[in-house]
């Protein structure tokens, strides 16, 4: 499947039964992971950058069809399309929607459920709908983590951690 993509990185790990169409204007990063049950609408390209984890569910959308000066109504056969983008290291919670033109930027963390309208800066914690910033993360923990390549999906696939569900 993942041949038809734009690219793949290495320490990937993509659930067998999401669903993309146009796979060609999707490109994802290094130890990125993408939940079981996705469906990305790639129409107008998206990027997902190295050591985002994407939960369960997710729902993302690069294009509507054009309604405003439409031929036709509700809409007409055209599209507008606008890319997303999906920074380093974000954490993408379960049946979480992201709509067209949105960009993510780093470290961000998208809480489940949430409905994303609108570009979401570094470091912010979001959630709701529409997803609206609620916290921050810790920068100096983030940037520390990140310069010492302390990407999870990385970590994972060396053994070096494992999910610990006794804690």
């Amino acid at each position: 499947m993942t041949k038809s993509f734009g690219s793949v990185g290495i320490g990937t790990k993509i659930w067998k039964d999401i669903n993309v169409s146009f796979p060609k204007n999707l490109v994802i990063g290094d130890y990125v992971y993408i939940g079981p049950n996705a469906f990305i609408q790639a129409l107008g390209g998206v990027t997902i950058k190295k050591g985002t984890i994407i939960g369960p569910d997710l729902r993302l959308y690069t294009a509507n069809h054009k309604f405003k000066g439409a031929k036709s109504i509700p809409y007409d056969e055209n599209y507008e399309r606008k890319a997303v983008a999906i920074g380093e290291n974000v954490w993408i919670g379960g049946g979480v929607i992201i709509l067209p033109g949105v960009s993510i930027e780093d470290g961000v963390v998208v809480g489940a459920g949430s409905v994303v309208t609108k570009p979401i800066p570094k470091m912010a914690i979001v959630g709701g709908n529409p997803a609206k910033i609620i916290g921050y993360r810790n920068e100096g923990d983030y940037e520390k983590l990140k310069a010492n390549d302390m990407i999870y999906m990385k970590l994972k696939g060396s053994g070096l951690i494992k999910p610990n569900f006794h804690n």
